[in-house]
């Protein structure tokens, strides 16, 4: 009893000096966390101030930056402008200094047979053609083409086109009012104007060739718009063209005739339909040859009235999509300026004025973008009053378009003439580079 009451007393007096001391401990570590933390909280008041007096500054200096940067991009801005102001004028002026001069040259190299043994049979330079369109103004251009290959070596300069344009009144979706002056195409159905880079045969049909020769005169004529899808146009022109060979025989550049000729004409097209209808009138002078047929006895040709009427349509995807026809009727009356050859001497063939008939269908087929078939048929008669002497002309031809400017063509011709049969069938093929 006496040994549980000294172990009670015991355990009770060391319990009581462990609390005692665990209670200094916690009481010493609370004061000394309270410390700190005054410590630290004294400690960060005084340094505030400082931090946001640092933070100020640093966006002071990005608003510096910022300003800078501003002032860099205004007169970078300034500076683009003034470039601008002065490079766009030159570029302008550049532009329009290289569009001034357009070229528009090509060459046609082919291998022509006609049964004939002709003197330009064989591989020839058909036409090398060598033009430009030269640009003085916005409203006013000039046009200059030469063949290079003329003559009867194909070795020879001749001009083709020496065209002054002025445009009184320019327009871009319809034709307006135009001023065309020079040695220039003749208006004059729908082949004559046709170049010869887009024709499908490689020739225009006998009537133009021996009516017109050369297809251009020498005159003035105006265009003038009738709306979005007409227009009419008239001229004066000399009364031959400047390849006729009346003009060829007499040397000279000027008119042979005291009298000037004149056309007039109307033209409508639509995207699928075009129609035209236009007149030619002037005067063939009259001359004096020598008849070697008749001991050289001097003969009289007198002068004869030209008129011309001519009529032509064409028709896009007619019938079955892919064909397009034309078709165009001439009606004369002049005397055939053809000649033909008497005891070494060219002699015409025609002494006087008659009523002259020309016309032509023409059908092509497009087999694809490349492809083209042609069927043509011609009749040209230079005296109606006269039988014997009409020919009737049928052209067959296939192009192939190796690009947009390069054309390989095969024709085959076969004229079929009143009275003697002549073998003259035609085989042309020929390689065309445009540019």
């Amino acid at each position: 009893m006496y040994g549980t009451w000294r172990y009670c007393c015991a355990t009770l007096i060391v319990g009581c000096i462990v609390f005692v001391g665990g209670g200094a401990a916690f009481a010493d570590s609370t004061t000394t966390d309270a410390s700190a933390r005054a410590r630290a909280h004294n400690g960060a008041k005084p340094q505030d101030p400082q931090r946001l007096h640092e933070l100020q500054q640093r966006i002071e200096a990005l608003q510096q930056q910022l300003e800078s940067l501003q002032r860099e991009m205004q007169e970078m801005r300034l500076y683009i402008e003034e470039q601008t102001q002065e490079t766009i004028p030159a570029i302008q002026t550049n532009l329009a200094e290289a569009l001034r001069v357009r070229p528009g040259n090509y060459i046609q190299f082919q291998w022509f047979d006609s049964q004939e043994n002709r003197a330009n049979e064989g591989f020839q330079l058909r036409r090398f053609r060598i033009s430009q369109t030269n640009v003085v103004d916005p409203r006013t251009q000039m046009r200059l083409a030469f063949d290079v290959s003329a003559g009867s070596q194909r070795i020879a300069a001749e001009l083709r086109d020496a065209q002054l344009i002025w445009d009184i009144e320019p327009t871009v979706e319809r034709v307006g009012i135009q001023l065309l002056a020079g040695q220039q195409r003749l208006p004059l159905g729908y082949e004559l104007e046709r170049s010869s880079t887009d024709r499908e045969l490689p020739e225009r049909a006998l009537y133009n060739r021996t009516m017109f020769g050369g297809e251009r005169g020498r005159g003035v004529f105006l265009r003038y718009g009738l709306g979005d899808n007409a227009f009419a146009h008239f001229g004066v022109w000399n009364s031959l063209t400047f390849q006729d060979p009346q003009q060829t025989s007499a040397n000279t550049f000027g008119n042979l005739g005291s009298s000037l000729a004149w056309h007039a004409g109307i033209r409508y097209y639509t995207q699928r339909y075009e129609f035209g209808l236009s007149g030619f009138f002037g005067k063939r002078p009259g001359f004096t040859f020598n008849d070697p047929a008749n001991n050289n006895q001097p003969v009289q040709v007198p002068s004869v009235n030209r008129e011309f009427i001519f009529a032509d349509a064409a028709v896009l995807d007619a019938l079955v999509s892919g064909l397009t026809l034309r078709g165009e009727l001439m009606l004369g009356k002049d005397r055939v300026p053809t000649t033909r050859t008497v005891s070494g001497v060219n002699v015409p063939r025609f002494t006087r004025g008659a009523n002259i008939v020309g016309y032509q269908i023409q059908g092509t087929y497009r087999l694809n973008y490349r492809n083209f078939l042609t069927v043509r048929y011609d009749v040209f008669d230079p005296d109606t009053g006269r039988g014997g002497d009409s020919t009737r002309t049928w052209g067959f031809a296939y192009n192939y378009f190796i690009n947009l400017d390069v054309r390989l063509t095969v024709a085959f011709e076969t004229p079929d003439e009143e009275g003697s049969e002549v073998r003259n069938d035609q085989w042309t093929v020929r390689l065309q580079y445009r540019y």
